[in-house]
């Protein structure tokens, strides 16, 4: 459910989800409509290059189709694509049209008022029985960082839009998903080797069995804007990585001098405070993922989602989403919630989802050697001084955690090679430190285990160039949410 800056991102994605000011049509003389009416109205229906049937407000307008004279689009290059409306019925005053970029995840950028339609001959001056030709141009940002940019195209009018259909090209915002087209930009993410356990793991929050000395250890959690490795200022912890055919295992172990959970409840909004969060994608294709949080009381919080925050109101995802994990939490001592007055070391969370909680994308149910899973991990910091940190695995590089296309690549092995590997990076305890209770490990003490963590590219994938969204089913928060 996180966000990095959850705030940060309705602000500065907010061009992307909101639609702008239509342009300002005062200067434009009734000769001058008129002449652009000829332009771009017609009687007879024209012949896209890409027919497409969507309707808009119970058939009031059509898209019949578009023309565009690109097959990719590359950061910073032009293109210009020529929306094909049909008006049934005269919208009405205050109809204008909006288009939206998205990259695989999340709003970008707008051109709503791109073109001589947006700015002279908008929705609520078209006429019954014509077809427009509405022709964009304009060039993707030099900075986009996404293998995919998608079209969304429809009608708003003050806060409403108008709804289109069919529901499967559309994006569950009252936006028409009409068009993707590959950017060839390749994505770094990070991938690693991890082993089968070789015993019964007692989710205790100890990590004392044998299996975890041997597990996966991904070093330490980086930077989630940068990528770059934990500064003073960063939240800091690592993860460790087991499976089974049951289940998969995670643990965390991190460093928190100022402990804040006040949660209560199941599903409370951890990503608020102190948190460690695992958001699951299977098959990696963006659609139907899972969202995990535990906090340092131990208590849970797990959605499902549809596709990228889908649904997003009133709750995130599904969030009646509640399968059968388990978790547990020892903090390290010294370490007390909720007092700012004294500094905390950390804690260490011991957790094991179900394979048969994730089992939608999953290659093998159960996991077979050699599947891979997408995921990403998380950690969110209330700092004592105010404000909050974050880290994560494979950096989403955003404020936003439901970067889906950045989640890492982890690949189920029978057991780590022994050939040398960069050693782990842990978490150093405060001197002194050891794990509360009578029977735990100073978590954040064992040795230094090999770690299989790797960056990867992963290349743009394209799919047609109309993209019809499968149906929707089941997301996380954080910047998490």
């Amino acid at each position: 459910m996180k966000n990095a800056a959850r705030w940060i991102v309705c602000l500065a994605l907010g061009a992307g989800c909101v639609e702008q000011p239509a342009a300002n049509r005062a200067g434009v003389s009734s000769q001058e409509l008129e002449q652009v009416r000829r332009r771009v109205a017609r009687r007879t229906a024209p012949t896209p290059q890409h027919p497409l049937n969507i309707n808009f407000g119970g058939n009031k307008v059509q898209l019949v189709g578009y023309d565009i004279n690109v097959t990719e689009l590359r950061p910073g290059q032009s293109v210009t694509v020529t929306w094909w409306w049909k008006c049934n019925t005269a919208p009405g005053d205050g109809w204008h049209l909006f288009t939206h970029l998205d990259d695989a995840n999340r709003p970008r950028t707008n051109q709503d008022n791109v073109g001589e339609v947006r700015r002279a001959y908008q929705p609520d001056r078209w006429r019954a029985g014509e077809y427009i030709a509405d022709t964009q141009t304009f060039d993707l940002p030099a900075d986009w960082d996404s293998p995919v940019v998608r079209f969304h195209v429809g009608l708003w009018k003050d806060a409403d839009r108008m709804t289109p259909t069919p529901a499967e090209m559309t994006d569950g915002d009252r936006r028409a998903r009409v068009l993707e087209l590959r950017t060839g930009v390749q994505i770094q993410v990070s991938e690693i080797a991890a082993p089968r356990a070789t015993g019964a793991i007692n989710i205790d929050g100890r990590l004392d069995e044998p299996a975890w000395q041997a597990s996966a250890r991904t070093g330490a959690l980086v930077s989630t804007m940068s990528g770059d490795p934990p500064s003073g200022t960063d939240a800091h912890a690592l993860a460790r990585i087991l499976w089974d055919d049951t289940n998969l295992y995670l643990a965390f172990e991190v460093q928190d001098e100022n402990l804040v959970d006040p949660s209560q409840n199941r599903d409370d909004h951890l990503w608020e405070h102190d948190a460690v969060e695992v958001m699951i994608d299977p098959d990696g294709d963006g659609q139907n993922y899972f969202e995990f949080q535990v906090s340092p009381r131990g208590t849970r919080f797990d959605t499902r989602y549809d596709r990228a925050r889908q649904p997003s109101t009133p709750t995130p995802g599904h969030i009646d989403f509640n399968p059968e994990t388990r978790a547990a939490v020892v903090l390290t001592t010294p370490g007390t919630i909720g007092n700012p007055d004294d500094n905390d070391t950390g804690y260490t969370v011991e957790f094991a989802i179900p394979w048969a909680s994730i089992s939608t994308g999953l290659a093998h149910n159960p996991p077979q050697v050699g599947d891979n899973v997408r995921l990403n991990l998380f950690v969110m910091d209330e700092a004592k001084q105010g404000g909050h940190r974050f880290a994560a695995w494979s950096a989403p590089r955003s404020g936003d955690f439901h970067a889906l296309e950045r989640f890492g690549r982890v690949t189920l092995v029978t057991a780590i090679p022994d050939a040398p590997m960069a050693p782990g990076v842990v978490v150093p305890p405060a001197p002194g430190a050891a794990a509360q209770g009578a029977a735990a490990q100073p978590a954040n003490a064992q040795p230094a285990q090999p770690e299989g963590n790797r960056r990867m590219a992963i290349p743009a994938v394209i799919n047609p160039a109309v993209l019809r969204a499968a149906p929707r089913v089941g997301a996380p928060s954080g910047i998490g949410h």
